[in-house]
């Protein structure tokens, strides 16, 4: 019985050992496979959204109840993150993390993560 207990406590103290989070970080390609052509949907501080990503790098992003607006994305392979430039802002980039089942894009500076879902084509309605 002590050995189990050993072994549960050590068992116990690997689990605490490892990350909060054990979402894990697309690469550049695997953002680009994601993006490309499709839609996410999502939710931005408390928003829902809808994000639409041209082939040409092209991206229309519309909040509800809101109108949309253009712009541009690409992938930035050097550093595995998403990018999209607004006019009112310029170029801003974000890594892509998942779960498994949900996706999030990670805002620089304090980290917050913004999830979405993906869905083919340009799917823009709520």
């Amino acid at each position: 019985m002590r050995r189990l207990t050993i072994v549960m406590v050590a068992g116990l103290a690997a689990l605490a050992s490892l990350p909060a989070s054990a979402d894990e970080k697309l690469t550049a390609a695997q953002i680009q496979q994601l993006l490309d052509g499709r839609t996410a949907l999502g939710n931005w501080r408390g928003t829902d959204t809808r994000q639409f990503f041209e082939s040409t790098g092209a991206t229309v992003y519309l909040p509800k109840g809101g109108v949309p607006d253009e712009g541009k994305w690409k992938v930035d392979e050097a550093k595995d993150q998403y990018c999209s430039w607004w006019q009112r802002g310029g170029w801003s980039c974000y890594d892509v993390e998942t779960d498994g089942s949900t996706y999030y894009w990670v805002t620089p500076g304090d980290d917050y993560r913004s999830p979405f879902t993906m869905t083919d084509g340009r799917q823009m309605g709520f």
